[in-house]
């Protein structure tokens, strides 16, 4: 594991900087013990990276479906993806469909379908061949890259997001506002089995927020959850409360549902450093930020800007290295600077 103190976080800075998308970036991820790096883009293309050598591997296109929420299966040339159609068919299910692509020789390797709007969330099982995605009909579905058929569906009463603990046993499903729920991975038809509400009602509306990015920690313990520009940490047992950070307020913006992700829709993402220790977010200001989770305090502010937001953005595993992408289409790889001498 890689433990990261404050000092080492301060210092990170862009090691590497790509410009590679014509649009906004909508997602990214890292491979979980490989040095490759999948973007994914609202220009409909998918770049991988080596990160050891900051080298463009490949680009390939979506361009009639789209692609977003990619997500690295268990081998370092495929990933999962969600369509994101710029015009509608008249078969939802077609249009809203998830892709299993083989970045090797370019192939589809699986179509998933059953959705019938905008996948909003996807998340890969660290242990098997299981996958989640969420979307804006409402639905959860649980399905297996070693077939097409959907292992099953949880109804929500609002746009959900979901997402696996690293043991692959439990799933948290935020499936109504204000709220997200636990589930037995190997039991989910039984229900849930834990339910943990989220956040104060807006005076206006009378609603709590939506919860639009959740994450457990790599121990399991905690639970971290964006919903209305804010970010909050659970016990994850117990549901309580362990801290709460109005990005959009301490960033320069004003702290609303999609914050700075703007005209473009893609929401503020949050992510956890592989140690625990510490949770990134982009900011209003086009600047990443980090938190403390033992205290509570902002520890640094990454001193480079984006050119648009970093509403993407992600640590990757067991390894000193982060990534951000933005609405403008940039994406940085951050890694720590050595102290200067003299």
């Amino acid at each position: 594991m890689v433990l990261l103190d404050v000092e080492s976080i301060k210092s990170m800075a862009p090691g590497r900087f790509f410009r590679d998308h014509k649009g906004p970036i909508n997602s990214l991820d890292f491979h979980h013990s490989e040095d490759v790096m999948v973007t994914v883009g609202d220009d409909d293309a998918l770049h991988l990276y080596r990160t050891n050598t900051g080298v463009l591997l490949k680009t390939l296109y979506s361009k009639k479906y789209g692609c977003s929420c990619v997500t690295f299966t268990h081998a370092s040339q495929a990933v999962v993806y969600a369509s994101k159609v710029k015009a509608a068919s008249k078969d939802p299910k077609k249009d809203h469909a998830l892709r299993y692509h083989s970045l090797h020789d370019n192939t589809y390797l699986r179509y998933f379908v059953g959705h019938t709007d905008q996948v909003v969330s996807v998340s890969m099982s660290a242990k098997t061949d299981q996958f989640l995605s969420a979307a804006q009909d409402k639905t959860v579905r649980l399905w297996d890259l070693r077939t097409n058929a959907c292992s099953g569906v949880v109804q929500c009463r609002t746009t959900p997001s979901v997402a696996y603990d690293l043991q692959g046993l439990i799933f948290a499903a935020a499936t109504d506002d204000g709220e997200v729920k636990l589930y037995d991975a190997r039991g989910y038809d039984k229900g849930p089995f834990t339910t943990f509400a989220i956040g104060t009602k807006d005076s206006a509306t009378g609603n709590k927020p939506r919860v639009t990015c959740a994450k457990f920690s790599p121990d399991g313990e905690l639970l971290l959850m964006v919903a209305g520009g804010t970010m909050y940490i659970l016990n994850a047992f117990e549901g309580n409360e362990v801290m709460r950070i109005n990005v959009g307020g301490e960033t320069g913006g004003m702290g609303q549902g999609k914050d700075a992700a703007g005209e473009t829709g893609n929401n503020l993402e949050a992510c956890w450093t592989p140690d625990g220790q510490y949770v990134l977010s982009g900011g209003a200001d086009s600047r990443v930020h980090v938190w403390s989770v033992k205290t509570g305090g902002k520890v640094a502010v990454w001193g480079a800007r984006h050119a648009g937001i970093p509403s993407s953005v992600r640590f990757a595993p067991g390894m000193m290295l982060a990534a951000s992408g933005c609405t403008e289409g940039g994406c940085a790889l951050w890694i720590p600077q050595a102290p200067s001498i003299g």
